[in-house]
């Protein structure tokens, strides 16, 4: 008996061995390709395959004149936690800054409102090109909640919502001396978060992946819904 199983334990560990090597020579098949970003053409679709999923900031800005701006910006990301630090790559349209970097260099303030699949289709639509004196919210059919910190509505459909402010910008130039975009830094001066994807403790709350039903977005058009497939937790060593 006690023969049988240390058997099967050795053949369980050859069987996995076996396995993790055929994986790595699988690695190994094929050819590799590499692209120099300088001289490759479709430099953006190849950005934007590779890096995902990239979480998708819903920005609500406003102008002077008291215009809700909304669009969605997936060059978008969390720096640091001391303090509470966000950041957006914010694309010229041509060489002309687009109305959510107009207003965010003018006010100072901004919300991301985080993405989740019951307003994708909303959010979706926030991409089209308008007068500024059009605002995106009211055209799509959002709604908007005060804020405390910061002049700047948040989005009512938004589980989750940051209100930042300006700390830097910084303006990125292509290699012909052009500036193709302005990275923005925020500090989160507050989240707002709705009871119903709160988890945690009150000491330390956290957000509920699989009750936000987060989407972050992929390559070319596609969206991508997180929290479908199983989770994967592991220990950090």
């Amino acid at each position: 008996m006690g023969n049988s199983c240390s058997n099967s334990k050795m053949e369980e560990q050859s069987t996995n061995t076996n396995t993790n090597t055929n994986s790595a020579a699988d690695s190994t098949q094929g050819e590799w390709k590499t692209f120099d970003t300088s001289t490759m053409s479709g430099v953006y679709g190849m950005g934007i395959s590779a890096v995902t999923p990239r979480p998708v900031a819903v920005i609500t800005s406003q102008s002077e004149d008291g215009v809700v701006n909304c669009a969605p910006f997936s060059y978008s990301g969390l720096l640091s936690h001391d303090p509470p630090m966000v950041c957006h790559g914010l694309c010229l349209s041509g060489s002309r800054k687009k109305d959510t970097l107009i207003n965010i260099e003018s006010t100072k303030q901004w919300v991301f409102n985080v993405l989740s699949e019951s307003w994708l289709a909303q959010a979706n639509a926030c991409s089209e090109a308008v007068d500024p004196s059009v605002s995106e919210v009211d055209m799509v059919g959002l709604h908007v909640l005060p804020c405390i910190n910061v002049q700047v509505p948040r989005l009512a459909e938004a589980m989750v919502s940051l209100e930042c402010e300006l700390d830097s910008t910084k303006e990125i130039f292509n290699d012909q001396g052009v500036h193709t975009t302005t990275v923005v830094f925020g500090k989160v001066v507050r989240y707002h978060v709705h009871s119903s994807v709160l988890g945690g403790t009150e000491a330390r709350p956290v957000i509920d992946l699989h009750k936000m039903k987060f989407v972050g977005r992929a390559g070319g058009v596609t969206y991508w819904p997180c929290g479908e497939a199983a989770a994967l937790d592991m220990k950090r060593p």
